[in-house]
Parts: structure tokens; C-alpha cells; sequence
């Protein structure tokens, strides 16, 4: 239960620095109230403990309702419910729904179901992460912080289930690895790693800016439009090798 681990918040070291990156927004889309509102005490537990994050935090308790909140406020991230049956659409038809509409910030899902396809669809959508929801809160402080850096965060659990898809992936293609400069190649295998833009320009000894050019071309090529698409993209068609422990240490 949410309300059983605010003991686990309270063991963590409390303030943020200034350079350290924040989520101000947040919209929580569940179609169960109880659920949605401990979920919304928790996080503004987290936010007591933290400062700078969660400025506003909204909900939203229909998939309608989560796109006209999602586009007129903007906010930094959404924690979507996989399962969001309330008006006949679920959580990956609003995601596709958010895409074709003006929102910019990140999505999340969470689900009661840690199955290997829903994971391998809703990644495949862009989302930033899939967190399950009987171990949301154990993990959703890491979560945050890695969301707020643009990582992709999977729950161990999660995890081994995601890359179980990978073991009928595609066969290599030549044409991708010609097309990608081996700068390109170096920035996709870090970003399969799940290192940050800063992360990545201290490790290649480049400007962030420099970082992010290489991204949007990297993007151009494989045809996708968000980090975790690539990073699917790049794994099932043999672009980079990633072993599980990279996910798992998250």
C-alpha cells in the first residue's frame, strides 16, 4: 500500500540542490479515486522533502479529462494508468492521443500487470518508464530522479521482462549502421546505457548542446521521436548490446 512506505521517504535525505534537475508538474491519470488520491499524498510528502518539485499536481480520473488537463497545463510528467478503462480508452490509446496533440512532457506508466507485450507496446510508444503499481512508491523517488535527468527508469522486475522480448529481435541492418557516424553510434550506446545528456557530454568530452544535435540526427535516422523509442529501435535491430545489469542498477 502507498500510505505503508512514507516511512521510506523519511529515511532519505531531504532538500535538492540547485543544479540538481526537478519535475515542477505532475498530472496523476487513474480512473480509481482511492488509488489517485494516496498516490497524490505521497507525492506531495515528496515534495514537503524536496524542494523545487511538484509546484502543481493535478488529476485526472478520465482519459478525456487527462488530455484537456494534459494540454492546457502542460505538466512536466504524467503517471498514466496502463489499465484506463473508464471511457473506453486505455492508457496507450490516450499516449497516442497526447502525441497528436500539443502536450511536450513526459509520460509514465503504471499497472498492476508486469507483462512482457504491455511493457514492449507502451516503450515502444515513447514512454519515459513502467513502473508496477505494488511497487510504485519503493521505486518512484529513483524514478523521479531519473525522469528529471531525461533517463528512462524500468523497475527491476519490469526489466527482466522487457528485454525477455529481445531474444527473437531482428537480425542487424547494415543500412542503419552505415547510415549512424560512429559519434552517433557512441551516443546511441550511452543512451541505451541510460546516461543523461550531461552525462553523455562528460563521458565524450562534448558540449550538451553538442549532445543533443547528435540525438535529434540519431532520431532522424532510426525514424523515432523520443529516447526510449531509439532505444528499442536500437536494441531490436542489433544497433547496440545491452545487458540486463544496466537496467537493473537503476
Amino acid at each position: 500500500m502507498i500510505s505503508t512506505t512514507l516511512n521510506e521517504l523519511r529515511s532519505r535525505p531531504s532538500g535538492q540542490s540547485s543544479q540538481t534537475p526537478v519535475l515542477q508538474s505532475l498530472l496523476i491519470a487513474d480512473d480509481d479515486h482511492r488509488y489517485r488520491h494516496a498516490l497524490k499524498a505521497f507525492l506531495e510528502f515528496y515534495r514537503h522533502s524536496n524542494q523545487g518539485w511538484f509546484q502543481q499536481i493535478y488529476e485526472a480520473d478520465q482519459g478525456s479529462r487527462c488530455i484537456d488537463l494534459a494540454i492546457a497545463q502542460q505538466p512536466s510528467l504524467i503517471l498514466l494508468d496502463l489499465e484506463f478503462l473508464s471511457d473506453n480508452q486505455s492508457g496507450i490509446d490516450i499516449f497516442e492521443q497526447l502525441k497528436k496533440a500539443s502536450y511536450r512532457g513526459k509520460v509514465a506508466f503504471v499497472s498492476g500487470h508486469n507483462d512482457a507485450r504491455l511493457i514492449f507496446k507502451a516503450m515502444k510508444a515513447g514512454a519515459c518508464g513502467y513502473l508496477l503499481k505494488d511497487r510504485l512508491t519503493s521505486q518512484l523517488p529513483e524514478a523521479l530522479s531519473a525522469w528529471a535527468s531525461d533517463r528512462v527508469y524500468l523497475g527491476d522486475e519490469v526489466t527482466s521482462r522487457f528485454f525477455s522480448i529481445f531474444h527473437h529481435a531482428e537480425k542487424p541492418r547494415p543500412d542503419l549502421i552505415t547510415t549512424l557516424t560512429t559519434r552517433e553510434t557512441e551516443v546511441l550506446q550511452l543512451l541505451v546505457n541510460g546516461a543523461s545528456n550531461q552525462d553523455m557530454a562528460k563521458r565524450l568530452y562534448i558540449t550538451a548542446a553538442t549532445v543533443k544535435a547528435h540525438l535529434t540526427s540519431i532520431f532522424n535516422k532510426l525514424h523515432v521521436s523520443s529516447r526510449t523509442q531509439a532505444i528499442v529501435r536500437a536494441v531490436k535491430t542489433g544497433l547496440v548490446v545491452i545487458e540486463e545489469s544496466e537496467f537493473e542498477e537503476r
